[in-house]
């Protein structure tokens, strides 16, 4: 693999994760989008991203060390775990009808309820920025190595 192939695919990883934090910003924020998990995914191997860093990514383990990639790893994992305490305050199975189940609609929350939904929002927020300030630094890393560099850590 070609190290402009490597930098495209970081690229599109992040603008695919970008996109996953959108989405669930907009279901936080009242628009009515259907949070299946096709549309963000609980899983860390599901969304686009994690599909990519636990797939074709793994050819940044040859170029970085564990440590690095660990970090991203451990990023990527508080995000999810970030996004499913909203997603259990907006589809927890005990306090939603039969029509909300059918139709996967979020249930209405209560004002404390709505307070900790931000809160985690949030911090979902806050994990996304230092997991794209990590790849960011994996980025610019590869940039500066030449083609011929990049060749012999494969």
């Amino acid at each position: 693999m070609k190290k402009q192939e490597v930098l495209k695919n970081i690229r599109t990883a992040r603008r695919s994760h970008i996109m996953w934090v959108e989405r669930a910003k907009a279901l936080v924020n009242g628009l009515d989008i259907m949070a299946t998990e096709d549309k963000i995914p609980l899983e860390v191997t599901q969304c686009e991203f994690g599909q990519w860093f636990y797939g074709e990514g793994q050819i940044l383990l040859s170029l970085f060390t564990e440590d690095a990639i660990e970090k991203l790893t451990k990023k990527h994992k508080e995000l999810h775990n970030a996004y499913l305490k909203i997603f259990k305050l907006y589809f927890s199975p005990p306090k939603r009808s039969l029509l909300k189940k059918i139709f996967n609609k979020k249930q209405t929350l209560s004002e404390e309820d709505e307070e900790r939904i931000h809160i985690y929002l949030d911090d979902l927020e806050k994990i996304s920025e230092e997991l794209i300030s990590y790849l960011n630094i994996i980025e610019r890393k590869l940039n500066s190595l030449s083609e011929e560099r990049f060749k012999n850590f494969l």
